[in-house]
């Protein structure tokens, strides 16, 4: 059983992992053609962050 502290931390250590992520997802972005293979799954995986944390972290 976790304490509340313990849910805290976790909580906050999976935002900052998933807050990393995005942002090493917007810089890959960046650089593909929009067109390009893997495009779609890297905007997928960024939504899907997005929808975890209820917020945009790069906007």
């Amino acid at each position: 059983m976790q304490t509340t502290i313990q849910a805290t931390a976790t909580a906050t250590d999976a935002d900052a992992r998933d807050i990393r992520t995005a942002r090493q997802l917007a810089a890959q972005l960046k650089t593909m053609n929009p067109d390009g293979m893997g495009y779609r799954i890297t905007v997928r995986r960024y939504e899907e962050i997005v929808d975890r944390l209820g917020y945009d972290p790069i906007s």
